[in-house]
């Protein structure tokens, strides 16, 4: 391998890794290295390898730091020794070692490979750990049930669990930590916390160096899978005896459920709020509509009481009122009771070959009586019109729409009637000259008791249910229902429905106008 590609090759090693020459002087060190030690490659190279070694470690046993670990690989059979160094301005850090030399051309290579030392490590009686501050204290617990118990809770427990030091670098974590930030172990141990690029974060971490708690809620993205996880962290320094700053410690808790779960509250709680409010708005309408019959019917039935009792001869124009109004309160009630049915999927069609467009006639001559100052302009087909539907329930659908035409257009402008044939389908349009519908309503315009914000409930009539039937009744034939509009320039309302000889599933679907909204349901 040439030199180049090797040098590649240790500069990719997650593994810390340093090389020295004969004389125990640092050649090279990766960036792994660099960023566990503190040291970048500039210092360091050309300094003797003590200047990584505590003091006391110096030398052991008679030999060089490097020497003893060389001269036990045989009889450690490879194992790491675990052992303190510095790192860059006097803390130490443990981490296990493991050392091998070889020779060549240039003389003897001298490589040390690093790793951060497990955080509850199977320590042996190799002599040199005896002189880590941090091993001596765990041998004299690691029998006990305690150490045994906290190592279990703190590898088991249902939390994210870190501890740093003053530098601040990531000393140790669980694997539930591990599994959270979407890293392996050896990536994270080691972790300059400062270089995060969370400024919220970095935050917490100096509050927790200069003594103070720190929390942290946000959302966390994985640096080598990019997955984004919610997070809420409680940072707490740690002292030690002499309540001297030793780090820190974080939990970590991904609160991925509790978001979801407050999502969906916040969702029924606004739909419950929507709910309540289609109600108040259904109950005030409702009792307005029901009274407004109800009213001059009891005005006019006590009219003709009166008048047959004092036997006087009985206006017919009072009965014809009556009647009107009677129509107009079973018409309420029959709408409240299809309403009702679709819910239930009770609303019963009976089907047979219908010539839609005798349909369209016959609606359009029951409503010379209503239309009042309006004209009507029905452009029919050269040809009969035929459909398989429910002839009783599609001239419910027809009435309406040209009801609320006449309803909400000016008393002297013009409603277009217009059917014929697009390809499979019969097309019907009812265009006013009305008050128009809101963009932002139209989608919801055929919903259950739906009637638009610029509709006074005083001004027009009606329990908002017409069109919420209307569609069940065109989409069990096949069909569709839509409609185009702009508030103060009317609306075209359209139904599609498949002809006697159809195949086709779909609707075909004029060219919205220029200019003009469309809503297909």
């Amino acid at each position: 391998m040439a030199g180049d590609d090797f040098r590649e090759v240790m500069d990719a090693m997650a593994d810390p890794l340093v090389a020295c020459d004969t004389d125990e002087r640092v050649l090279y060190l990766n960036p792994a290295a660099e960023r566990l030690l503190g040291w970048t490659q500039e210092e360091l190279v050309g300094q003797p390898f003590t200047v990584l070694v505590p003091r006391r470690l110096h030398t052991f046993d008679a030999q060089s730091f490097l020497r003893y670990l060389l001269g036990r690989r045989r009889a450690l059979s490879g194992r790491p020794i675990r052992a303190s160094l510095l790192r860059r301005g006097g803390p130490e850090l443990e981490v296990e070692v493991t050392a091998g030399a070889s020779v060549g051309k240039s003389g003897e290579r001298i490589t040390v490979v690093l790793r951060r030392s497990q955080e509850f490590p199977d320590y042996t009686h190799e002599p040199l750990e005896q002189l880590s501050p941090a091993v001596h204290t765990r041998l004299a617990h690691a029998g006990s049930a305690g150490e045994r118990a906290y190592q279990l809770v703190f590898e088991n427990a249902p939390l994210g669990l870190f501890h740093f030091d003053t530098t601040p670098t990531l000393m140790a974590c669980n694997d539930y930590f591990s599994r959270l930030m979407g890293s392996p172990k050896r990536v994270l141990i080691g972790l300059k916390l400062l270089s995060l690029q969370d400024e919220a974060l970095k935050s917490c971490v100096r509050d927790v160096l200069e003594g103070r708690h720190a929390y942290y809620e946000g959302d966390y993205r994985a640096v080598i899978s990019g997955k984004v996880t919610p997070v809420r962290v409680h940072f707490a320094p740690c002292f030690d005896e002499n309540g001297v700053l030793e780090g820190g410690v974080g939990i970590v808790e991904d609160v991925t459920e509790q978001r979801s779960a407050e999502s969906e509250r916040s969702r029924l709680f606004r739909e419950a709020q929507e709910a309540i409010r289609v109600r108040d708005d259904f109950l005030t309408i409702a009792s307005h509509e029901l009274k407004t019959p109800l009213t001059p019917l009891s005005l006019r039935l006590a009219s003709l009481e009166r008048r047959m009792e004092r036997q006087e001869p009985v206006d017919p124009t009072l009965l014809r009122h009556a009647r009107q109004h009677l129509v107009r309160l079973t018409s309420l009630i029959n709408d409240l009771l299809d309403a009702s049915r679709i819910e239930a999927g009770r609303l019963a069609l009976h089907f047979e070959p219908t010539q839609l467009d005798t349909l369209v006639e016959r609606s359009l001559t029951s409503m010379d009586s209503e239309r009042g100052q309006h004209r009507i302009d029905y452009s029919h087909p050269a040809e009969p019109v035929c459909i398989n539907g429910d002839a009783y329930r599609l001239e419910q659908v027809i009435a309406n729409l040209l009801e609320n035409a006449l309803k909400y257009s000016p008393g002297d402008s013009t409603v277009r009637v217009t059917l014929d044939v697009r390809g499979d389908f019969a097309l019907l349009a009812v265009a006013d000259e009305g008050i128009g519908i809101p963009h932002d309503q139209q989608e919801q315009l055929f919903e259950r008791y739906f009637r638009a914000r610029n509709v006074a409930v005083t001004s027009y009539g009606g329990l908002g249910l017409g069109l919420y039937i209307s569609r069940d009744i065109v989409e069990r034939h096949g069909g569709r229902i839509w409609v185009e509009s702009e508030v103060g320039r009317g609306a075209t309302f359209y139904v599609a429905l498949p002809l006697l000889s159809s195949v086709s599933t779909t609707p075909s679907e004029p060219h919205p106008t220029t200019g003009s909204s469309q809503q297909v349901h």
